[in-house]
């Protein structure tokens, strides 16, 4: 869960750049390097939605047996159903936030 998280953000960094100068008012000037990353991010789009379709499987179809000491299966399901909706935002905020900015003007 933790790699799809990690991947599903990797995939929006060179698209966060608008976002923070827009939030915290960042000055353009340092979000200059942030271009360069853009084609990172189909690739960390694919890692990350396959991250989480195996956790799926895992979770779900596997024959194996979860094997953890520190979580029982409830606790993981739980920790995979918080984590999709924020791997989800990572993934999909580039599309949608210039949907939704466009249908608030």
């Amino acid at each position: 869960m933790a790699a799809a998280v990690v991947a599903a953000m990797a995939s929006s960094l060179c698209c966060i750049g608008p976002l923070i100068y827009l939030v915290f008012g960042v000055s353009a000037a340092s979000l200059s390097g942030v271009e360069q990353l853009a084609w990172l991010q189909y690739p960390m789009l694919l890692l990350s939605s396959v991250l989480i379709l195996l956790g799926f499987w895992r979770l779900y179809f596997s024959k194996r047996p979860i094997c953890s000491g520190r979580f029982s299966r409830n606790n993981m399901l739980l920790l995979y159903w918080l984590t999709l909706p924020v791997v989800l935002a990572f993934q999909l905020y580039p599309y949608v936030l210039p949907w939704l900015l466009e249908r608030i003007e």
